[in-house]
């Protein structure tokens, strides 16, 4: 059989296990000698079945003792909340004074750029006009909760007045990973905020949370009747 078709079948196998619970969050997978010997083969199959698992956010390895099967809480919910202010992210926990995030860390400072094409289409520009991007960390108790990316009109504004944010979903970079304290190839919500005020700054908030703890919601203003 070909390596790369075992090494499949090892990762399916154990992922079935997980998913249907004869592996539970926080058990000790079986050791590399014991899985080679379940499965009939190498160590090299082995370690890229459990390394495929470790990037989707499955298992994760503890130095000098073993992979484990990671523990998955209920995810916590986040509220979209228009705001102005740079310290408040547009999505907030749900509940009380834990809405607050005072823990910013700047990730990207503030520089001009070219606007990418999808920003531009966005804010209803040419391709290429200059916009401000600034890409910031919030946290809450010390842990990362959300990767906040705004790119900002650097010049006057948009030639239209509206609110959009469509929520998406797609697997993380590594250094998205990094940033939030995840695995390469973890899923990703996204949720794009496209804002072009009638005055202030046009501009596109693209906020990351991993989708395994946090899941975001969007209500929007019922239209005046």
């Amino acid at each position: 059989m070909a390596r790369t078709t075992a090494y499949r079948r090892v990762a399916q196998d154990l992922r079935d296990q997980i998913d249907d619970g004869r592996l539970k969050p926080d058990d000790r997978i079986p050791s590399l000698s014991a899985l080679q010997k379940a499965y009939g083969c190498s160590d090299t199959v082995i370690l890229e079945a459990r390394k495929v698992l470790v990037a989707e956010g499955l298992l994760v390895a503890r130095t000098g003792d073993g992979t484990y099967v990671r523990g998955r809480p209920d995810p916590l919910r986040l509220v979209f909340r228009p705001t102005e202010d740079r310290e408040q992210p547009p999505f907030r926990l749900e509940a009380g004074e834990a809405g607050l995030f005072p823990d910013v860390v700047t990730v990207e400072p503030e520089e001009s750029i070219a606007a990418p094409a999808a920003v531009a289409t966005a804010l209803g520009v040419r391709a290429g006009r200059k916009v401000k991007r600034a890409v910031r960390l919030f946290r809450h108790e010390g842990a990362p909760v959300q990767m906040v990316t705004v790119h900002a009109l650097a010049h006057g504004k948009a030639p239209a007045a509206d609110l959009a944010v469509d929520i998406s979903a797609r697997p993380a970079s590594e250094a998205e990973a990094r940033t939030l304290d995840g695995v390469t190839g973890q899923p990703l919500l996204v949720a794009t905020v496209t804002a072009r005020p009638e005055a202030g700054s046009a501009r596109v908030v693209e906020t990351l949370v991993l989708a395994e703890r946090f899941t975001l919601a969007y209500r929007p203003t019922p239209a005046a009747g």
